[in-house]
């Protein structure tokens, strides 16, 4: 069981790897449109990658709990895949990263362009209301 969801979530974060890869390229090409459009996909695999995550420790607690020996709890196989699944999570954190900071900069890029243009802030739909002392934020309708 420990190898079945090893297998799928390391072939699910291959997925976000390669989706986030293609995000990259079209953020350089400036292809908003095609970055959208995979958002309800990645969300698909951000929940199966949590789902399996959650199933991996439900299966490592057990083993632990059966009193066993550290190295009885997982065989060899399983111990490899333990590492790509490591191996993969860093490279999908790393190509995230980059991508972040590839978006962050377009926002902020398309935000100073609007702020030069209109002379004061992008509305976002954001106002900050204040009542009683505090602070409120409401999305505008």
């Amino acid at each position: 069981m420990l190898k079945q969801s090893l297998l799928s979530i390391n072939d699910t974060l291959d997925n976000l790897i390669n989706i986030t890869k293609q995000d990259i390229e079209d953020i350089k090409l400036a292809k908003h449109e095609a970055l959208f459009q995979r958002n309800s996909l990645k969300e698909k695999y951000l929940q199966e990658f949590i789902q399996q995550k959650s199933q991996i420790d439900s299966i490592l607690v057990k083993r632990s709990e059966s009193g066993l020996d550290i190295s009885q709890l997982i065989n060899p196989e399983e111990d490899q895949l333990l590492g790509e699944f490591k191996q993969k999570l860093q490279t999908f954190y790393t190509i995230h990263k980059k991508f972040a900071k590839m978006a962050l900069l377009v926002t902020n890029f398309y935000n100073n362009l609007m702020h030069k243009i209109n002379g004061n802030e992008v509305d976002i739909g954001y106002q900050m209301n204040k009542t009683n002392n505090y602070p409120n934020f409401s999305l505008k309708a």
